[in-house]
């Protein structure tokens, strides 16, 4: 294990921060030095001094991409807190005329998240025997993550809580060395459009949304970039659409712009 001194400490978490706004404070120094130990030895480098001066070099900005990979906590599972998919069927689903729906998941990490939101769609268009016309997004800060998710394999422990059937309609199982895999259907991975996207740049180029996924996400940041980051949101939701956040999230004291109508679950005030 590498030791990790103070201006390095500094210059890393600086440089985290300005990149992605996630904040690095003290109690996190462990984990940049177990996670970032694993990239120094993959550069063959011998300290953090080196991999520092490393970082200053690179102006094409790739190291810091993977910098945040290393640091990045990417956990998901399949239907993860299933009361908001509850509400994206009984409130979203069962209102919803013939206009385009809009949906981003965007924090979408390795794609379990968008995949249940198209299989909730799936599945409540089979009971109601009717389309929805939708149109959905999934955007995360690395390109790691999402080329994970645009492939939609898993291994079969990622899906033990999938229900059978959801699980017999909507993936496919590997064979031989891949017994352990499992892959979503072509025509499901078809319907999102994943794209790279810095939650923090100051413009998206994207469309108003009727619901943003926005969950586990906003926990790394802090206040300030909290209320600027929901702030810019804000715009990008239709008025009366919804922001689900994750379980250990909340726009108290962050924003006045949104009502909680459920757990996690706000909706834009109506510009009237």
């Amino acid at each position: 294990m590498f030791v990790l001194n103070d201006r390095e400490y500094k210059y890393i978490s600086r440089a985290v921060y300005n990149y992605a706004k996630i904040n690095l404070t003290e109690q996190k120094r462990p984990l940049i030095v177990s996670r970032l130990s694993k990239r120094i030895r993959e550069l063959k480098m011998g300290s953090f001094a080196q991999y520092v001066e490393y970082l200053k070099d690179d102006t094409s900005g790739r190291e810091f991409e993977l910098l945040v990979d290393s640091l990045s906590t990417n956990f998901s599972h399949f239907f993860r807190e299933s009361h908001h998919f509850d509400f994206l069927k009984d409130e979203v689903l069962e209102k919803a005329g013939r206009e385009q729906l809009t949906i981003w998941s965007a924090a979408a990490s390795t794609g379990q998240e968008v995949y249940s939101i198209v299989m909730t769609i799936k599945e409540f268009e089979e009971q109601r025997g009717r389309r929805i016309n939708a149109r959905l997004f999934a955007s995360d800060i690395s390109r790691k993550v999402l080329l994970a998710a645009s492939k939609g394999i898993y291994q079969e422990r990622d899906v033990e809580k999938v229900p059978r059937p959801i699980l017999e309609k909507y993936f496919l199982r590997g064979t031989g060395e891949k017994s352990n895999l499992v892959k979503v259907k072509k025509e499901l991975i078809g319907k999102v459009n994943f794209f790279r996207l810095n939650l923090n740049d100051k413009t998206y180029m994207l469309p108003e949304m009727d619901i943003i996924f926005l969950r586990n996400a906003i926990i790394y940041f802090d206040h300030d970039t909290k209320v600027e980051l929901i702030n810019r949101l804000h715009n990008y939701i239709k008025p009366n659409g919804y922001l689900i956040l994750g379980h250990s999230e909340s726009l108290s004291g962050i924003s006045d712009r949104f009502e909680l109508i459920g757990k996690t679950i706000y909706r834009r005030i109506g510009d009237d």
